[in-house]
């Protein structure tokens, strides 16, 4: 009898430790969050014909307040291209605003780079690079 006592106390510890250790098995760290992509803000350029060979562009942002820094234009076969320094001025979305100077109408695809911070919303100082295009027809 006492070998069979020793074989079922054996047994029973046997299945605890079996159950105890299947029971706790050991979950993986959950992976981090990934980090979320950087705020841009929304911004619009527009063209105006101001007679057959002269053209002005308009740049309006949409979502945000924000403090300039510059505008780099890059105009088709990079012969306009300038780059127009903000001097931290302040603007107001939905307050368009245009360059000193007027371009020459030149056909193809206008790029307006902006380079600023954010001074309004959940987003506030924030910097931001953001660009644009603006396709200008024939005359």
């Amino acid at each position: 009898m006492k070998t069979k006592s020793v074989l079922l106390a054996l047994g029973v510890m046997l299945m605890a430790v079996v159950v105890t250790t299947s029971s706790c098995s050991k979950k993986d760290d959950p992976e981090p969050a990934p980090t979320p992509a950087a705020y841009t803000p929304t911004f619009s350029a527009t063209s105006i014909a101001i007679d057959a060979t002269t053209i002005d562009f308009y740049i309006t942002f949409v979502t945000d307040d924000y403090e300039l820094i510059k505008v780099e234009v890059k105009s088709p076969g990079a012969l306009q291209d300038d780059t127009y320094l903000g001097n931290g001025m302040l603007l107001i979305k939905g307050e368009p605003i245009t360059f000193p100077n007027y371009f020459l109408r030149t056909s193809g695809n206008w790029t307006f780079i902006v380079t600023g911070t954010i001074r309004s919303g959940v987003n506030i100082g924030t910097s931001f690079t953001v660009s644009c295009n603006v396709s200008v027809g024939g005359k």
